[in-house]
């Protein structure tokens, strides 16, 4: 999710770590980590590991457990971190600069530079987190195609991944507020009452 703040600080208080990440060309943009992150992060893998893992494959090993848990929450995490980079990277293609990222969990800011926008540049800037996700999800669902069956929690720590991705991606482009897919239909319902 793309949450817009131009300057104001949200939580800082509350940041674990803080960054740069290069972007296109000498273009670098801060990127924070809130504890709310690290906290969610945290919470998925317990959930998985101690609740859903143990009851749908009873047969595993508990370190097994930990392992595919740790894994799908990183890497939807790190996905999480691909598709506000997505938004970044479209933006500053659409002449806008990128300051700040700052990861919240389930929810993220982003600081750039203001100014109106053509609305079909606000609807590229907007689906292309949500396509981020759809990237990843594909991805991980060709890996998973790829593995062997012997080795089920490896199939899973692929498997769940690529489902999270693929749904969180098309629940994202729905036309509804405050998901990037209702800022997408809010951009292209503007340029159709404009014209």
């Amino acid at each position: 999710m793309l949450l817009v703040d131009k300057g104001r600080r949200l939580g800082g208080s509350a940041l674990v770590w803080r960054g740069h990440v290069r972007l296109v060309g000498r273009h670098t943009v801060e990127l924070e980590l809130h504890l709310a992150w690290f906290l969610t992060l945290c919470t998925i893998a317990w959930l998985l590991a101690q609740t859903l893992l143990p009851r749908v494959f009873p047969s595993w090993l508990p370190t097994a457990y930990w392992a595919v848990a740790l894994r799908v929450a990183i890497t939807d995490a790190m996905a999480g971190l691909v598709h506000e980079l997505g938004h970044a990277i479209a933006a500053l293609g659409k002449g806008r600069r990128v300051y700040r990222i700052t990861l919240y969990g389930l929810a993220a800011s982003i600081c750039r530079s203001g100014g109106n926008l053509r609305p079909r540049d606000q609807a590229a800037i907007a689906v292309a987190g949500p396509i981020s996700h759809l990237l990843i999800g594909a991805m991980l669902w060709t890996a998973f195609q790829q593995l062997s069956g012997d080795n089920e929690p490896l199939r899973v720590a692929f498997g769940l991944p690529a489902v999270s991705n693929l749904v969180g991606g098309v629940l994202n482009l729905l036309p509804v507020q405050p998901l990037d897919g209702g800022r997408a239909a809010r951009a292209i319902v503007g340029a159709l009452l404009s014209s």
